[in-house]
């Protein structure tokens, strides 16, 4: 019998030595020194005699006792009999695949005896992270407090909801633009979370309503303020200035050129701060959530700017590292998630009924 090492393995070094992933599987194995030079004459393929002969006649029963065990566990395999590796793995590699195996069927401890003693502990330990980002020191530009009203009918928001690529030269209002961001990003109300505190409501669900979503907008054409980088304080319902000499040019290279991440009105850069979310949940699948929750926010921020007669536009087409040292946060922190961005549609005539206004369009309050 010929045995080799699984073709995708993942190891990681602790402080009491070497792990290997047991693949399919949410459990690792430690890797003494005689199992790691095991698996390292393995290889791509060896005999099970030689294998085992390698270490020496007194070791050879071991030897095969370790090999029929690693055969159980995945991690060496039969070469005749060796599973095939599923396309989407071979496609996206072994650690995407060990990513998607650890954040699987994690214990939420609904109706657990333990619930309670966990949430003690979290909330005894402290260091709860802030729930609002903000800019005290930077200038800033309050928006108009009351929203347009978004009157159109909800069927008609989602019959026309589009993701746009081309744009006019036309200006979006400040009232549009704050209307954007309230309701894309702005708590709505709060409610009481008991030990975790004070919860906001917002449009979008958010896991736990932790909403760790932050959002930066970078202004072109938006009548009332100035062209440049802002941070939007969810707090405040203002703008924080970051940089005024940002520019369409630079947004395009971060994002390579997709014309329609930069051609709008503005582009809005979101990022997740995920200490929001791991500090209440302290398992790897809560990786998971930041992705679900970008995703919320996109879509109500494309339904809204609908309604109120923008073209939206997303994407996750950038170069992450380039966006985070753009908006100056700690990628160990806070990272870039998604790019939304939405201006005067070119095309927003032929989608409209005959007989339909969007209400408000462009008045300011």
């Amino acid at each position: 019998m010929k045995v080799r090492r699984c073709e995708q393995l993942v190891c990681r070094w602790l402080a009491g030595g070497l792990e290997v992933g047991i693949p399919g599987r949410r459990q690792w194995i430690r890797l003494s020194d005689d199992l790691y030079k095991v698996l390292d004459r393995a290889g791509a393929g060896v005999e099970l005699d030689d294998l085992a002969g390698a270490f020496g006649a007194e070791h050879e029963p071991d030897v095969r006792e370790a090999v029929a065990a690693l055969i159980q566990l995945g991690v060496l395999v039969e070469v005749d009999r060796a599973p095939r590796v599923p396309p989407l793995w071979e496609r996206w590699g072994a650690v995407a695949q060990r990513m998607h195996i650890e954040a699987r069927d994690a214990d939420y401890l609904v109706e657990s005896p333990r619930r309670d003693d966990e949430v003690n502990a979290i909330v005894a330990e402290g260091g709860a992270p802030a729930a609002f980002k903000e800019y005290p020191d930077r200038p800033s530009v309050p928006l108009p407090r009351r929203p347009l009203p978004l009157g159109a009918p909800v069927e008609d928001v989602f019959a026309l909801r589009r993701t746009h690529r081309q744009f006019t030269d036309g200006p979006v209002t400040l009232d549009q633009l704050a209307t954007l961001l309230f309701h894309s990003f702005a708590p709505h109300r709060f409610l009481d979370g008991d030990a975790f505190g004070t919860l906001q409501c917002r449009v979008s669900a958010s896991a736990g309503a932790r909403h760790e979503v932050e959002a930066y907008v970078v202004v072109y054409n938006v009548t009332g303020v100035a062209p440049g980088l802002y941070h939007y304080s969810v707090a405040r319902h203002a703008l924080e200035l970051l940089d005024e000499s940002v520019t369409r040019e630079q947004v395009a290279g971060l994002m390579y050129h997709q014309e329609a991440s930069y051609a709008g009105a503005f582009t809005v850069l979101t990022t997740a701060v995920a200490n929001r979310l791991a500090w209440k949940y302290r398992h790897p699948r809560a990786y998971r959530l930041w992705m679900y929750d970008a995703g919320h926010y996109g879509q109500t921020f494309a339904l809204a700017a609908t309604a109120l007669g923008l073209g939206p536009f997303q994407t996750v087409a950038f170069v992450d590292s380039e966006v985070e040292s753009l908006l100056g946060v700690d990628p160990d922190e806070e990272f870039a998630v998604y790019l939304l961005a939405a201006g005067v549609p070119r095309d927003a005539g032929a989608l409209l009924p005959a007989d339909f206004a969007f209400p408000r369009l462009g008045q300011g309050n």
